[in-house]
């Protein structure tokens, strides 16, 4: 996520709600409303190098058609909602988009022959150069597109959204021990900035597996540059998930917060964030703002009380 886009918030589920709830009425139907300005072509000697070769000889049976796409066409576009359930094809970029973000032209894709339980979402929010889909089950889209590489997933109801890319994600974080201003109870965390770009700590980033790091979320506290300029400190708290029906969610460019020693939040309901996480404490009323996905919320500036020290 651009600074803040490492995990996709509940703001961009209450976009995806919008588009879904007409799916739950219907049948079936898609949630695609991106304008696609170009047109998508199999092509077998992409298809070739998509299922790879073995030392040299016949291609192996991966399952994957490649496919040139002009514009903005792409070929998991259209998925569709059948009762709730997703289904459409996983798709791995093979050419990284420009440096603006978008995607270059001709574009080169391996995708799944088969349907799978997941659909490509044009409104998640994901980091520069990554792309998002919603699958149902347990199964990440590693385990259909082998070509593709997905970050943390982070829970919605009964789906899961991921952050995939087919070139490589973003530069990831790591932790670093003994930070100093992190209190008692939290750990320090160390990210890259990359041009404009900032990161936040995920799950994925501890290393250890993939889709426990999928139940495995971060709250992190107001970063703050290093010296040298290239990386953020954070000083974050595990696990910290959005209960459900929560509409507090971490917000690192709230103004006027203390750098590692006070949490940002954009609250786009009621409630306030000690409701949503029981060990923040706001000591100040919260101001009216935009969150940093251009929601209008409530801003707070909170701290962290950890009871057993």
């Amino acid at each position: 996520m651009t600074a803040s886009k490492a995990l996709m918030t509940a703001s961009t589920n209450a976009r995806r709600t919008a588009l879904l709830v007409p799916c739950l009425l219907l049948a079936a139907c898609t949630t695609t409303t991106e304008k696609q300005d170009g047109i998508c072509t199999a092509d077998p000697t992409i298809t070739t190098d998509c299922n790879g070769t073995a030392d040299g000889g016949a291609p192996q049976n991966l399952g994957l058609t490649g496919y040139s796409c002009t514009g903005t066409a792409r070929p998991d576009q259209g998925a569709v909602y059948i009762e709730g359930v997703p289904q459409g094809i996983i798709c791995a970029n093979q050419i990284p988009p420009t440096d603006g973000g978008a995607p270059a032209s001709p574009q080169n894709y391996c995708c799944t022959n088969a349907t799978t339980p997941c659909a490509y979402d044009p409104v998640a929010a994901c980091d520069p150069g990554t792309y998002a889909y919603q699958c149902l089950d347990i199964n990440r889209p590693e385990s259909y597109n082998p070509t593709i590489r997905c970050g943390q997933g982070v829970r919605a109801t009964n789906y899961v959204d991921y952050c995939c890319s087919g070139t490589g994600l973003p530069a990831g974080c790591g932790e670093q021990d003994g930070l100093a201003g992190c209190v008692p109870g939290l750990v320090g965390w160390q990210c890259p900035i990359t041009g404009t770009q900032h990161t936040l700590p995920k799950g994925q980033d501890l290393m250890s597996n993939k889709s426990r790091a999928d139940q495995y979320y971060l709250l992190c506290s107001i970063p703050q540059v290093a010296p040298s300029g290239k990386v953020d400190t954070f000083c974050c708290y595990p696990p910290a998930s959005v209960p459900p029906g929560g509409s507090c969610i971490e917000d690192v460019y709230v103004s006027n917060c203390n750098p590692l020693t006070q949490f940002g939040f954009a609250c786009t309901g009621p409630e306030t964030p000690e409701a949503d996480y029981p060990p923040i404490v706001c000591p100040n009323p919260g101001t009216r703002g935009t969150s940093m996905e251009g929601y209008p919320a409530t801003l707070y500036c909170c701290n962290f009380v950890n009871d057993s020290h």
